[in-house]
């Protein structure tokens, strides 16, 4: 029996009603997707933010240190049975002491007194704070590490990022910063103060599995997944050594050179002898008759003649402690005053004053040595090596004449000077 129109139309309405239902399921369904994934995205840029936030915080509480700028705080960890947001200092420093939360809050902890915490506590895209973990070369371990710019030929004690991918990012990383991302299976971030392993996860790469919760040096920044959900950002040494060198070397501009300047309104408008460079033995920072280049002295020799002092000349100085942290600097700070200025002499400007930068009549130069430099083949492992200025300045700084320049930093030259 043929069908009539009407069960045609019948069959083309319930089509159309099937196919209203397939395309609303499949929008219904899109839509859905893309909820999730406009909510992965939302929550991973706010992670993102939170962890550059972290880093600036992090970079200019270190530089700003009063005491040693570079020092970074510990993290907030569990062994007082909480995350209060405060720097714990262990007794004893070991891996297991450098990794925790986030030290957000103000609290000074009395080891980077008389600096408190960070005063930012941002969260990731979860709600999570953040975590982070400290090369030991750069905390207080019963006391101020040294740190200046030969730091960066420092070999041991960085820390290792790698990507997703098993390829190093960088192994002379200061800090790593991570947003935990929400709980996965297996973790449990109930109770007082869950292990790290409740925060942190691991990823297997060519059939290794790395783990950033295992307390050890090495971190990865794989991409997320159902079982790896942590963001990280870190710090290299040397973008931490580039700020540090800038802020010391404005305060030995601001500090030490008008020093020098107020000790010569006292003695008659002179200045004392350097610290003679010496390959035999370690640096000395006590001036030497004659020696108008070295090391700016701690111990002033003001000599005409050998034991005769120059009367009109004050005996001493503070201009090596207008610097609380001169101790881990002082081996890369040189000073040449002008013959026309030293002990003994007119105090008057005429040929043997020093040139800056194409400005003459100087009576000293203070110079502040960068990190060694491969390009000029600087080494300071030894004392002959510390005792040859070649290894420490370069170009005009270097040559033992009477003019002096500052550059632009480069593979070739990384020096800063000042003068009056």
């Amino acid at each position: 029996m043929k069908s009539g129109p009407g069960c045609r139309k019948q069959r083309g309405a319930a089509l159309l009603v099937l196919l209203t239902i397939m395309v609303l399921g499949a929008a219904t369904l899109l839509v859905t997707q893309l909820n999730h994934f406009s909510g992965f995205w939302v929550r991973d840029r706010h992670s993102m933010q939170a962890l550059a936030q972290a880093k600036a915080a992090l970079i200019g509480w270190a530089v700003s240190h009063p005491l040693q700028p570079g020092l970074l705080p510990f993290p907030d960890r569990n062994g007082d049975g909480d995350y209060d947001g405060n720097s714990d200092c262990p007794a004893t420093v070991d891996l297991s002491t450098l990794t925790g939360r986030l030290p957000g809050l103000g609290y000074p902890a009395p080891c980077v007194n008389p600096q408190g915490g960070l005063g930012v506590n941002p969260l990731d895209g979860s709600g999570e704070p953040l975590w982070y973990s400290v090369s030991s070369n750069l905390v207080y371990d019963g006391g101020y590490p040294v740190i200046n710019s030969d730091l960066r030929d420092e070999p041991d004690n960085w820390i290792t990022v790698i990507d997703g991918s098993g390829n190093l990012l960088s192994d002379r990383v200061a800090a790593v910063i991570i947003a935990p991302g929400g709980v996965l299976g297996g973790q449990s971030r109930g109770g007082g103060a869950p292990a790290v392993d409740n925060y942190l996860d691991s990823a297997t790469v060519g059939g290794t599995t790395y783990s950033n919760s295992d307390l050890d040096l090495n971190f990865i920044a794989a991409q997320p997944s159902g079982s790896f959900n942590d963001r990280l950002i870190y710090i290299t040494i040397d973008e931490l050594l580039d700020q540090v060198e800038r802020v010391v070397a404005r305060r030995i501009d601001q500090l030490v050179r008008p020093c020098l300047t107020a000790y010569a309104a006292a003695s008659g408008g002179k200045y004392p002898w350097a610290a003679q460079l010496d390959g035999s033995a370690p640096p000395d920072y006590t001036g030497d008759f004659g020696s108008n280049l070295g090391r700016l002295p701690e111990t002033l020799n003001i000599d005409v003649s050998p034991g005769s002092p120059d009367g009109a000349m004050q005996a001493s100085w503070n201009c090596h402690t207008v610097l609380p942290y001169w101790s881990s600097w002082r081996e890369l700070v040189f000073y040449e005053v002008a013959a026309d200025y030293q002990p003994g002499s007119t105090a008057t400007c005429g040929s043997a004053c020093l040139t800056l930068d194409g400005v003459g009549g100087k009576p000293f130069v203070i110079m502040l040595a960068g990190g060694a430099l491969a390009g000029p083949g600087q080494q300071r492992s030894d004392n002959m090596q510390k005792g040859d200025i070649a290894n420490y300045l370069e170009a005009d700084n270097a040559d033992g004449d009477l003019v002096f320049e500052n550059g632009t930093a480069s593979s070739t030259f990384n020096d800063q000077a000042f003068s009056p």
